[in-house]
C-alpha cells in the first residue's frame, strides 16, 4: 500500500542506519522517507533524542525540522526537561523547536539550564568556537 511504512519498519530502517557516516543526500533521502509514514514515525523520532547516535540524531532533528502540523511540541519540551537526555540532543531539540517558531532565547521558559554557547550548530559538524579575526 502508499500507505508508507509501519512501526516496525521505520524503527528497523532507522537502526540500520546506526552509526553510518550518511551524505546530506542520504539524509535526505531518510528525512522524506519519514515524513511520507507519517504520524507513526513521530514517537520513534522522538525516542532517538533519548539515543547517542549522532546519525540517528541528524536524521530524526531534520524530519522534526520538516515535520508539518500537529508539530510535537509538548513531547519535545518535555525531553528538555528530561535529566537523562544528553546536552547534545536537547541543543538539537531547541533547534527544532526554533524552526517551529517557539522563543528558545526564553530558556526560563523550557526550566533549562544548559549552556548553548558550546554547541556552534554548524550543519556541517565543523563549527568552529567563536573567534574574532585578530
Amino acid at each position: 500500500s502508499e500507505q508508507g511504512q509501519t512501526s516496525a519498519e521505520i524503527r528497523e530502517r532507522l537502526q540500520g542506519l546506526r552509526g553510518q557516516d550518511l551524505t546530506d543526500a542520504q539524509v535526505e533521502a531518510e528525512v522524506r522517507a519519514l515524513l511520507a509514514s507519517g504520524p507513526p514515525a513521530l514517537p520513534i523520532l522522538l525516542e532517538q533524542f533519548r539515543e547517542e547516535d549522532e546519525t540517528l540524531l541528524a536524521v530524526a532533528t531534520q524530519a522534526l525540522k520538516a515535520w508539518e502540523e500537529p508539530r510535537p511540541v509538548e513531547p519535545l519540551l518535555n525531553l528538555l526537561r528530561d535529566p537523562d537526555v544528553s546536552d547534545l540532543s536537547k541543543a538539537l531539540i531547541l533547534n527544532i523547536l526554533e524552526r517551529y517558531g517557539l522563543d528558545v532565547e526564553d530558556a526560563e521558559l523550557l526550566g533549562l539550564s544548559i549552556n548553548l554557547e558550546d554547541y556552534d550548530l554548524d550543519p556541517d559538524g565543523n563549527g568552529s568556537r567563536r573567534t574574532s579575526d585578530g
